[in-house]
């Protein structure tokens, strides 16, 4: 049986859920994945103080409420895009989240913004945080706000001169295959008036598009750009970027072969970075 391409959405009946919603449905129309949005309740036999049920009848109630929010979800996936809906146990949200990605071979996990950001701009919530710790699958981060463009024009990916580039690439040239949109691979510098442009930078970025531009199968322009600030906050404004685009980068050297580890350059463009980005798993020790 073939495989159906497919994205774990961590759903909540919150404005974080809809903007994993979104983010989804974004990523869903430029690649045809379908969606697999999932709603994980916490595997525990407590029963809350004033709820006169038995512990049995209080989880069915609980389950129900869940498919509520779900089926409210499912309001909001257009018919250009082929959604499925979950209530989902587990002992954490990021565990049921991954046991998820097993279950139905997905591609990607999908997630929302913490409340405390800014618009347009990321706050790493616990689950999000646990799933850039442990995910066997990129993970894809909505700003907080995020709302579907009616298509994907262009994505960035950022990338250092460390080894280990190669697996970020390899992930673009699969996500872009017979896609017609924009690709620009950037590299992020620091530098002052002191600190000149690291030398190599451009050299690198050449080897990149050297890199993958033999393995494309992508239809659409290909671009580099060195984003040069004081900081890695300052760069990543540098650059400009639009409303309908993602952008990419890898996970650091310090995770475990296949799983997530947020580096700390990642973790500092969050914090500037007005679009959404998904990490992607080292593959090398």
């Amino acid at each position: 049986m073939n495989h159906i391409g497919n994205y774990v959405v961590a759903y909540e009946a919150t404005e974080r859920g809809r903007e994993a919603i979104e983010l989804g449905i974004a990523l869903a129309r430029l690649t045809t994945a379908e969606l697999r949005i999932c709603l994980v309740l916490p595997r525990s036999t407590a029963v809350a103080a004033k709820v006169p049920v038995a512990s049995a009848d209080y989880e069915g109630v609980i389950a129900q409420q869940a498919q509520l929010w779900l089926d409210e979800a499912m309001v909001h996936v257009p018919a250009d895009v082929v959604a499925t809906n979950h209530v989902l146990w587990a002992e954490s949200t990021s565990e049921g989240l991954i046991e998820a990605t097993e279950t139905f071979q997905s591609d990607r996990i999908v997630v929302g913004a913490a409340r405390t950001g800014i618009l347009d701009r990321f706050t790493i919530g616990s689950v999000a945080n646990a799933l850039l710790h442990a995910s066997p699958v990129p993970v894809a981060l909505a700003p907080r706000g995020y709302r579907a463009q009616a298509r994907i024009s262009r994505v960035t990916c950022a990338l250092g001169t460390r080894a280990g580039w190669q697996t970020l690439l390899d992930s673009m040239v699969e996500v872009s295959a017979g896609l017609d949109v924009e690709l620009r691979f950037v590299t992020l510098v620091e530098v002052d008036a002191r600190s000149p442009r690291i030398p190599g930078s451009d050299d690198h970025l050449k080897t990149v598009l050297e890199y993958f531009n033999a393995r494309k199968r992508s239809r659409g322009t290909v671009s580099t750009q060195v984003a040069e600030g004081p900081t890695v906050e300052a760069a990543v404004e540098s650059l400009d970027w639009r409303d309908d685009e993602i952008a990419f980068v890898g996970s650091s050297r310090l995770g475990s072969p296949r799983r997530i580890f947020l580096g700390t350059t990642a973790n500092r463009m969050l914090h500037s970075l007005p679009v959404p980005l998904v990490v992607v798993p080292t593959t090398t020790p």
